[in-house]
């Protein structure tokens, strides 16, 4: 279908350029009878702006191509004459309507006096249809090639979200099977527990790949999971101190995106001290942003360990999510680690599919 024809005020402004165009043929005629002339003039001029809609196709067979603009040339200037015929054409056709009306009676012979003229204007008219269909042939080209870029785009960054989400889940299995390995050696029944929440955890995190993001209040039920399988590694001495406020919960975030955080809480600092502070998460809504906050004791003597990524996964993420939108602040005292994420509040009817 031409593209005109499915946008009704694209071809309303078509048709309103050509009907501005009738007065040139009304000019060219010198007819005494003005009114009629120039009726016949729009008339025959839409109708003309109409017939050469096809030449569409004709325009997108031949592109202008450097190599074949001779063909081009020769094609395009053999339709001009075949167009400029039709113009004539009709023009004869209408004018013995309008000679039926007694002042307009001498149009025909104003006609026949002015064919040559006629013919000019009518290949003179084809080239501006064909000049306008190439520019429009042009602007669809740059759309579809700007569509494709898009499309490229967001599968990049689909694939590289997805490349930092499956990161996570070596580094968290690195540090649950050595909470498995440490239990196993005193405790076989935490052992077997363990290995039963951490699979909890696993199935949970598939369903959570399925989206780019989630509710705060599912990412954070997930991190649950993580906590239980560390209870039973490190007892009375984890504690988490957590307030999500009712309209924060409800915000979405990327998808495993806190897990990663609350696993350097218990990795570096939590499980490293004797008598460790609880770990504290605070999430809540200010207009349009969401706060989310988390906070934790730290080892007073620490020491270098190697393979980190949890932090760098979540400054990319968010990169790739929100671009500049999102902040990721880390503060730091003698015995405290506190990392704070301010990011657009999105609401579940904005959930992105990815």
């Amino acid at each position: 279908m031409h593209p005109l024809l499915a946008q009704r005020r694209s071809l309303t402004a078509y048709l309103s350029f050509w009907a501005g165009l009738s007065v040139v043929p009304w000019l060219l005629l010198h007819s005494t009878a003005e009114l009629g002339a120039l009726l016949l003039a729009l008339i025959c001029t839409l109708a003309f702006a109409l017939v050469t809609l096809p030449s569409w196709y004709l325009c997108r067979a031949l592109p202008l191509d450097p190599g074949r603009l001779g063909r081009v040339v020769s094609a395009q200037g053999a339709a001009a004459v075949v167009w400029s015929l039709v113009f004539l054409v009709c023009w004869k056709a209408f004018v013995e309507v309008l000679a039926l009306v007694p002042a307009w009676h001498k149009l025909p012979g104003d006609i026949d006096a002015a064919e040559p003229a006629l013919l000019g204007v009518g290949a003179l008219f084809y080239v501006l249809v064909a000049t306008f269909h190439y520019m429009l042939s042009e602007l669809e080209l740059r759309r579809d090639a700007i569509e494709r870029e898009g499309a490229l785009a967001l599968n990049a960054q689909r694939a590289e979200l997805q490349a930092l989400r499956a990161q996570v889940h070596p580094h968290f299995l690195f540090n649950s099977l050595n909470t498995v390995n440490a239990l196993i050696g005193y405790d076989t029944a935490k052992a077997r527990a363990a290995c039963v929440l951490l699979a909890d955890y696993l199935r949970g995190t598939l369903g959570a790949q399925e989206h780019a993001l989630v509710p705060l209040s599912e990412e954070w039920a997930l991190c649950e999971r993580y906590l239980s399988v560390e209870t039973l590694r490190l007892g009375e001495r984890l504690k988490v101190d957590v307030e999500l406020e009712e309209d924060a919960r409800t915000c979405l975030v990327p998808s495993l995106l806190l897990q990663p955080l609350v696993e350097n809480a218990m990795t570096h600092g939590i499980a490293r001290v004797d008598e460790p502070a609880p770990l504290r998460v605070r999430a809540r809504r200010h207009a349009a942003r969401l706060l989310i906050e988390l906070e934790n004791g730290i080892d007073p003597l620490p020491r270098r360990r190697p393979g980190g990524v949890g932090l760098a996964n979540v400054r990319a993420r968010l990169v790739a999510h929100y671009g500049s939108d999102a902040v990721l602040r880390i503060e730091r005292d003698p015995a405290h680690f506190r990392v704070v994420l301010d990011v657009p509040a999105r609401a579940p009817e904005t959930k992105d599919v990815g």
